[in-house]
């Protein structure tokens, strides 16, 4: 839309968040930046004076942030001075504290600009430095996290310009190793990965791994450094590390014990964060990666529960069990980052790691019976687990040798997809007692209270009244998804390893849950969520698809379920996946076999084939064209090719014709490779007289065959070629012969005559100089000839042969008196009779698409 950019004169005097919708909005013009109305010399001036004042300089900051990324490059080059003169400035005075952050910003985009252009990079080359020497610990807050989004650009894009200043850049991101910003911490671990490439790689790159390799081990013992004092208090069944090498980081000073536990914990899950970060991240070489250091940390780290730590509850081991889950959480992210890394190589490791999967859910479990139906403990790091073991599956798939522990899995799985079912206490009357004695009245009361609890819970009025809050499983709706997630993939990976009876269980488990879905319309509690009736299908497709062989899947209920959700429950995610769920298990009941015949409408067929460069697909397909640069427009190893889109393919009569050009502007389209011929180059000869009489014809007859064609623009041959020849047959005119022109290869018993002589047959001459003309006479044997016999009856043997060889068949040109061409060739007679006309080529195709994909009956 054409004067969007008249509208700034107004936003220029204002600064509030009209501004800011203004710009968003702007983005969906992108015309603005052509529109002729637009004098962007100007809008830019007027933002030169914004920046050029220190009260309106943040204003036109951020403008000019949100109007960078889609300027003209030009401009872009002709403001890089005076921008970067202004963010000197800012830097220098360090402040005002709100206009850093916007500098950093602005720095970044000229980064990311400056990777199109020669002369922004010189220019940030040489500017770089002084930007990066007031990144450092003095830096205020604020400005942090836009200051690390621009170090991390400009470690990404100029690593030679950052390499004189690693010590410094590198004593600046420990300083941020206890921040408690996830956004810092995320960044610092990139800078921190960064840090060890910014310098020379050496040969093959061997100097970025010895310091990858340094980084990686230093990280791994500065944790299990941590470890040390976090698992001081607690029995532990690994060895505590010694002989440490660890980062040179700043000193925990805290005087309260419990502060300082804080700061300890903090900082271990930011340093596990820098190694997960490490082992994923992207990196210029192949990391020398350890896996046992890491695996070791890890299993470490995560044999010790916050039960263990709570059998010694002094005020350190609280602390410290307070940020254990988020240490663990951190340890998972590690683990999935080796399997994600080295997949198949961390197998060696596969009983340990599928063994610590159950200990880890067996010590998050909650195991008092008050908490049912209540958010339970420890949501965030169970579904973390689940995730894991997801991935581990995922990765491993039939090797994960998960089947060794499903039992103990499969426990805490079915404990977290089970609803939470209110109980309710049947009180008996004082009417029905009367008749019984004393004697039997205390016998049914104690055989009561021995067989359940029931009754001790609920008979008391008390108990009632106090117990009020309902309990729907509220919060818990996250744990069930990764559980019912968890349990797909498992079945998935080794569900036909799975004992039958365990299959039995999970059917009895999953599918009244399923119905529980149709029953309730209005459902609360654990599958009110959208996502988790969705994961709870998946599930249910799972024990369908990968059944054991000795336990039949539950296939008699799915249809029946499916098809009921995808028109009956609420959520459109449900009834999408309900959908394709129904489809899926369709097929199972009733697969596809090729025995099924499907009639097939011909005529259609036929008039797709017929009309397919119409189709508006066609008009978008791309097409080399050859620009020759050798002599006689012959292609050679110099040619330059150029995609285009391809146009709707014409007729080479009509080509000709209206063009108006005889065999002088026809281009030769030779496909050499190292001097052979190839076999399928089609050759195609004409005179100019031929195409005015088959232009008169065309109009009564149907329209020439469109397709592949190589037009070849070929001379006559010369006299020393034609004694070299016994007959040169003139090849018909009828330019309808779809097969005219084609070149056949023949079988050795095809050269003999009757009389049991063989007989002389004309060759096809590749001749590309005199000088070449001249070895061809020598070397009468030579790889680039072809023999094509000329009797009557190998024509019509390979005019029978034409019909299957439809892609090399070609119209025919003849050029009589054509200039001498580097190329000539002769051409057998073949029989045109102008029968196979383009319906009947059409019709043998389709033929032979109908036997190739359909078998009849």
């Amino acid at each position: 839309m054409e004067g969007v950019g008249q509208q700034f004169g107004t936003h220029f005097d204002s600064d509030d968040g009209l501004l800011t919708i203004f710009l968003n909005n702007l983005d969906e013009h992108q015309s603005f930046w052509t529109d002729p109305q637009n004098d962007l010399d100007t809008i830019f001036t007027k933002l030169g004076i914004l920046l050029a004042s220190a009260k309106t300089r943040d204003r036109g900051l951020r403008i000019l942030i949100h109007l960078l990324s889609d300027c003209p490059l030009d401009l872009v080059e002709e403001k890089a001075q005076f921008y970067i003169n202004i963010c000197t400035k800012v830097c220098d005075q360090r402040g005002p504290i709100q206009t850093i952050p916007l500098v950093y910003k602005l720095l970044q985009q000229l980064l990311h600009r400056s990777l199109g252009s020669n002369e922004l990079h010189k220019l940030l080359v040489s500017n770089l430095p002084k930007f990066l020497e007031s990144v450092g610990p003095k830096l205020e807050p604020t400005a942090v996290p836009s200051a690390l989004s621009f170090l991390e650009v400009a470690m990404q894009h100029y690593a030679g310009a950052c390499g004189p200043l690693k010590s410094r850049i590198e004593a600046f991101l420990y300083t941020l190793v206890d921040s408690t910003d996830r956004f810092v911490v995320n960044r610092t671990a990139n800078c921190m990965l960064l840090l060890q490439q910014i310098r020379g790689g050496g040969q093959h790159g061997s100097l970025h791994k010895k310091t990858w390799q340094e980084y990686y081990l230093k990280l791994i013992d500065t944790i299990q450094d941590l470890l040390n004092q976090i698992f001081a208090h607690t029995p532990e069944t690994f060895d505590e590390e010694e002989n440490l090498e660890c980062l040179k980081l700043p000193v925990i000073i805290a005087t309260n014990p419990v502060r300082k536990a804080h700061l300890v914990a903090n900082r271990a899950c930011n340093l596990i964060a820098f190694l997960d970060q490490a082992i994923v991240g992207a990196y210029p070489v192949s990391k020398p990666i350890t896996p046992f250091k890491a695996l070791n940390l890890v299993l470490r780290g995560l044999s010790v529960s916050c039960e263990a730590m709570g059998k010694n509850p002094i005020a350190e081991n609280i602390a410290f069990g307070t940020f254990l889950p988020s240490i663990h959480y951190g340890l998972l992210e590690v683990l999935d980052g080796l399997v994600l890394a080295l997949g198949s190589n961390m197998l060696m490791f596969g009983d340990s790691i599928i063994e610590m999967f159950p200990k880890c859910l067996r010590a998050t479990q909650t195991n008092s019976n008050d908490t049912e139906g209540a958010k339970k403990s420890f949501i965030r790091l169970r579904t973390k687990i689940y995730d894991s073991v997801k991935v581990w599956c995922e990765k491993m798939r039939y090797g994960s040798n998960i089947e060794m522990v499903n039992e103990s899995l499969l426990e805490q799985i079915v404990r977290d997809i089970t609803p939470y079912e209110s109980e309710i206490t049947l009180k008996m009357g004082a009417a029905s007692n009367k008749r019984l004695s004393a004697r039997a009245k205390r016998k049914l009361q104690k055989e009561q209270n021995a067989a359940t609890t029931l009754n001790q819970n609920h008979s008391s009025g008390s108990g009632v009244t106090e117990n009020k809050e309902l309990f729907v499983d509220h919060g818990n709706e996250t744990l069930c998804r990764a559980a019912l997630a968890c349990l797909a993939v498992m079945l998935q990976s080794a569900g036909c390893f799975i004992k039958p009876v365990t299959h039995k269980l999970l059917q009895e488990k999953i599918v009244p849950l399923c119905f529980t879905l149709l029953a309730n319309h209005q459902l609360t509690g654990l599958y009110a969520d959208a996502q988790v009736r969705v994961a709870l299908l998946r599930a249910y497709a799972a024990l369908i698809v990968n059944p054991h062989h000795h336990c039949p899947p539950p296939l008699q209920y799915a249809s029946y379920v499916f098809n009921t959700l995808q028109t009956t429950d609420s959520s459109a995610a449900v009834r999408s996946v309900a959908a394709e769920l129904a489809r899926t298990m369709e097929l199972v009941v009733h697969p596809w076999k090729e025995t099924l015949y499907f009639p097939v409408d011909k005529s259609a067929m036929k008039d797709a084939l017929a009309n397919k460069d119409k189709h508006p697909l066609a008009m978008f397909s791309v097409k080399q064209v050859y620009v020759p640069n050798g002599a006689n427009s012959v292609h050679d190893s110099s040619d330059v090719i150029i995609s285009s889109a391809a146009e709707p393919v014409i007729s080479p009569k009509k080509a000709s014709t209206s063009t108006g050009a005889g065999s002088e502007e026809a281009v030769e389209l030779a496909y050499d490779s190292e001097g052979e011929i190839n076999e399928s180059l089609a050759v195609t000869e004409a005179s100019d007289e031929s195409y005015i009489g088959d232009e008169e014809q065309s109009t009564t007859e149907d329209p020439e065959p469109e397709g592949w064609v190589e037009h070849v623009s070929v001379s006559s041959l010369d006299d020393t070629v034609k004694e070299k020849t016994n007959e040169i047959t003139t090849i018909s005119d009828e330019t309808e012969c779809y097969n005219a022109g084609t070149i056949h290869n023949i079988d050795d018993d095809d050269d003999v005559d009757d009389n049991d002589q063989p007989k002389e047959s004309a060759v096809v001459a590749i001749l590309d100089s005199d000088e070449e003309q001249g070895q061809t006479q020598n070397n009468p044997e030579d790889d680039d000839v072809v023999e094509i016999p000329m009797d009557d009856e190998m024509s019509t043997t390979m005019s029978n042969n034409a019909k299957s060889n439809l892609k090399h068949s070609i119209e025919i040109k003849d050029d009589d008196k054509s200039s001498g061409s580097p190329k000539k060739a002769k051409l057998a007679q073949d029989s045109c009779t102008g029968t196979n006309d383009k319906n009947k080529n059409i019709e043998e195709i389709v033929d032979e698409m109908i036997a190739e994909f359909v078998d009849e009956p």
